[in-house]
């Protein structure tokens, strides 16, 4: 069976985006896509033809009517099934297959899915039964109790519009939808015909859509309604519109004024809890009595529905999908941290990754720990589902009977994961779930034996045991926490299913440590990649020079050495102007910060304005700190990779690192930067002083580092790589 799915959509350019990006996502291959767009004026027609014309039907409707917008997709829908969601719904990649099965039998004319409310969690409807009188009951989770409606009953099974589907033949049976509703009941109308000319309505509960609320001219971004007019308007004609024979008129007046009582009460909340003024209650007021003699007064003079009349059919559309090299990927990302949260390291190159795969084509999944305070929330995000999980008791998780024994806190996250995982794999159907060796939030997955699993190597708890003198300091953390986590790397190690390596340096450096040999079969070295950003750098003085430092004031990424070398430079070259940027929190010694003894050392020398500690800085300012500096450098004791090297020459500029870890095999000693032996200050100076005296040479250096850059670090290079491996080990 053909499928048109039509979304209609009236100034909403924030949300419908995400709707058409889901969109691309569904799987049911016979698919085409109707767009229309009502009265709207925030550009919403404009991006529609500049980033979809040629892959969908793009209509216009001259009024904000939801009912003639849905006629008008009608007329131009050629699928045998018409289904319907909303410009601020984003349903699961198989809805359309899910809802399609209802249609194998032949009397049905209707089938509507679950809804998840904004949390993405929660539900905002499951089966609905509603009634003639237009009150519906929408959480009811038991399918025995379903009516078995026949031809004027008066309760029935109902769908909601942002999850809704029709035979097309069936909804043209009854006319398409009543134009008299402008918004509200529009859709179960719908089904009441249908019910009165024999058809029956499906509800399949896996059919799921999330529905990412959106404010409109009816209701504000906190749900206070906007206007009654629409509402009350529909409630009267619906109720009167629906009568059956056996049904007496004083009935329905009382049911309509139930509505009204109840519109009107909702109103006076509005006002007595603050959310309203006096002349916003005054106007709903009036809209309440307005809206009654308006729907009442069409229900009996405009006897006739305003239906959906004769139209010309049009050609099919087939909407078109990602061309994929194979298969659709089903991929599940697992790490602490993930964007807008402030993240480094292995959590950059996945948000990365994640983005690019989901723009080939690819059903990407995130699955991440949610700020402080943050509830279980899922949600669309450039093409990637984001889930994020609260540190509470509260939320499921699941330790299968093989889990290594970590630390109360790591368990519980790795469990959540997990349970995470089998609550969406019905939908998902995951072909792999990757995370990274740090707190082994993988460890429940890899114990439950249910997915294929990938491990990244990262600096990890056996590697930093030795740079770590305060942890064997507290006996008490050492046994309970750190000796732990290191049992539990070495049972990852020979439990997951494959191990990725981002460097030769850190796959060697962790075989040594744990005196392991991973099996090569289920070994690939697969460096990172991060996405080019080719900013213009701002205007600064042309005299000076920028040295840049990125990265935590902690002993292991060197920033005490840069600290101790900064004096005898800043008083040497009066040129040089010193920014360093990351979490300067961290104690150093006597409970201070590096920055604070820096500080208090140098107080009175006046190259100290030249050099600044911004701490923490966002994306923007991160980027436009790397394009205008003239020297990066990062000495850090061990890197099992190096982002902040990546970042700095995908920008052209010289970097200076250490030969420790993996560094090495970022930086190209004399040809992309400089390299030093680890903790040696004296190297460290030597080096800035070579480049801050050679302007030449910097700018050889750099150009060299963004053309290694291009040739073996992009993002699309890593996850054209990542997608070649992942089709290469589901086969």
């Amino acid at each position: 069976m053909k499928v048109s799915l039509v979304i209609c959509t009236y100034n909403r350019i924030n949300t419908l985006p995400a709707t058409l990006r889901s969109v691309e996502l569904l799987r049911y291959p016979k698919l085409e896509v109707i767009v229309v767009d009502g009265p709207s004026t925030d550009g919403t027609f404009e991006y529609l033809e500049r980033e979809w014309k040629d892959k969908i039907k793009l209509c216009k409707c001259d009024e904000a009517n939801l009912s003639k917008s849905r006629n008008i997709g009608i007329k131009n829908a050629c699928g045998d099934i018409i289904c319907f969601t909303d410009d601020d719904g984003v349903p699961e990649s198989d809805w359309l297959d899910a809802l399609v099965i209802a249609y194998t039998n032949p009397k049905v004319g209707a089938a509507g899915g679950w809804v998840r409310d904004h949390t993405g969690v929660n539900y905002q409807t499951k089966y609905i039964i509603s009634s003639r009188n237009s009150t519906s009951e929408v959480m009811i989770d038991d399918p025995s109790i379903l009516p078995d409606a026949k031809p004027d009953a008066d309760t029935f099974l109902a769908v909601i519009g942002v999850n809704s589907s029709f035979r097309k033949t069936a909804l043209l049976d009854v006319g398409g939808f009543d134009e008299e509703y402008a918004y509200f009941l529009d859709e179960t109308d719908v089904i009441i015909r249908m019910i009165d000319a024999g058809y029956s309505v499906e509800m399949i509960p896996h059919a799921e859509v999330h529905h990412k609320y959106a404010p409109s001219h009816i209701r504000s971004d906190k749900k206070i309604i906007q206007s009654w007019m629409e509402v009350i308007k529909s409630t009267t004609y619906f109720i009167i519109k629906n009568m059956t024979k056996n049904e007496q008129l004083p009935e329905k007046i009382k049911s309509i004024w139930e509505q009204q009582q109840g519109r009107r009460g909702e109103t006076n909340y509005y006002l007595n809890a603050g959310l309203i003024n006096q002349d916003k209650y005054d106007s709903l007021m009036s809209e309440i009595d307005q809206g009654y003699h308006n729907g009442l007064f069409d229900a009996f003079a405009n006897t006739p529905r305003q239906l959906i009349g004769e139209f010309k059919e049009t050609a099919w559309q087939a909407f078109p999908r990602k061309l994929l090299a194979e298969q659709r990927l089903h991929l599940a990302f697992v790490t602490a941290l993930y964007p807008p949260r402030h993240c480094g390291g292995v959590a950059v190159f996945i948000y990365n990754l994640a983005i690019q795969l989901a723009q080939y084509g690819h059903e990407v999944t995130v699955i991440t720990q949610a700020e402080n305070g943050s509830g279980h929330t899922v949600d669309f995000e450039d093409g990637v589902w984001v889930h994020r999980l609260p540190n509470d008791d509260n939320v499921a998780f699941e330790l299968p009977t093989d889990m290594p024994d970590m630390p109360e806190m790591p368990k519980k996250v790795a469990g959540r994961v997990l349970a995470e995982l089998n609550r969406i794999n019905c939908h998902r159907q995951f072909h792999y779930v990757i995370g990274s060796i740090w707190d082994l939030d993988l460890a429940a997955v890899i114990a439950s034996k249910k997915y294929r699993t990938a491990m990244y190597l990262v600096t990890n708890y056996k590697i930093m045991e030795k740079s770590k003198s305060e942890w064997r300091a507290n006996h008490e953390f050492y046994v309970g926490h750190v000796q732990k986590m290191i049992n539990a790397e070495m049972w990852a190690l020979k439990n997951v299913t494959h191990v990725l390596s981002s460097t030769k340096a850190i796959l060697s450096d962790t075989e040594k440590a744990y005196d392991l040999n991973i099996n090569r079969n289920k070994l690939t070295v697969l460096p990172f990649g991060v996405p080019d950003e080719n900013l213009p750098p701002k205007t600064q003085n042309p005299t000076e020079v920028y040295l840049l430092y990125v990265g935590r004031f902690e002993h292991r990424k060197g920033i005490d050495l840069l600290l101790e070398i900064l004096p005898d430079l800043m008083e040497k070259y009066p040129q040089l102007v010193v920014t360093c940027i990351g979490d300067k929190a961290l104690q150093a010694i006597n409970g201070k910060t590096y920055e604070e003894l820096f500080l208090e050392k140098h107080a009175d020398k006046s190259w100290l304005s030249r050099v600044s500690f911004p701490g923490h800085v966002d994306d923007q300012t991160l980027e436009q700190s790397y394009a205008t500096c003239d020297i990066f450098v990062a000495p850090s004791r061990y890197e099992s990779f190096g982002l902040i090297y990546l970042e700095a020459m995908r920008f052209g500029k010289p970097c200076i690192g250490t030969t420790a870890g993996g560094i090495p095999e970022v930086i190209c000693d004399q040809k992309t930067g400089l390299l030093v032996p680890p903790d040696n200050a004296q190297a460290l100076q030597n080096a800035l002083i070579t480049l801050i005296a050679d302007k030449n040479l910097r700018q050889q250096l750099g150009q060299a580092g963004r053309c290694r850059y291009l040739e073996n670090f992009t993002t699309e290079i890593f996850a054209k790589k990542f997608e070649s491996l992942i089709y290469k080990l589901i086969k």
